[in-house]
């Protein structure tokens, strides 16, 4: 049950950070009801890590961890001899720590909501919090 929520929760996690790719792409604005300007928080200097926008590593972590969740799901415990459930606690340890840190700059560095940005932030966290719990 556990590997199916991961897997839905990565399934949104994915969609939302390829709608703010797609919307950057095509350089539209994004309408936030939470904050004032969405656009304000994803096109700040803390919208990139080491020069690939964070959208885009949402889109390879959500997959990775669908991948990984799918994985289980089918009864693969181990590649290449690492278990593939200590994988998927490392990767939402640290995109937890990531999707705090973001939080803390949304609100005391740049000191704007955007609600794309917090709602993909709080499906990482429940993501590693459903890890944890199935663990």
């Amino acid at each position: 049950m556990a590997n199916i929520l991961i897997i839905t929760f990565a399934a949104l996690g994915l969609f939302l950070s390829w709608y703010i790719y797609h919307k950057k792409g095509k350089k539209e604005k994004l309408v936030c009801f939470v904050g004032d300007d969405c656009n304000k928080v994803i096109k700040s200097r803390y919208s990139k890590v080491l020069g690939i926008d964070n959208e885009i590593i949402g889109i390879f972590y959500y997959a990775f961890i669908i991948i990984l969740a799918l994985s289980l799901f089918l009864g693969i415990d181990a590649v290449a001899g690492i278990p593939v459930f200590n994988l998927l606690i490392i990767m939402g340890a640290l995109a937890s720590l990531f999707a705090v840190a973001l939080l803390v700059i949304q609100a005391f560095v740049i000191k704007e909501w955007c609600e794309y940005c917090l709602l993909a932030s709080a499906i990482t966290i429940v993501i590693f919090a459903i890890e944890i719990i199935a663990r």
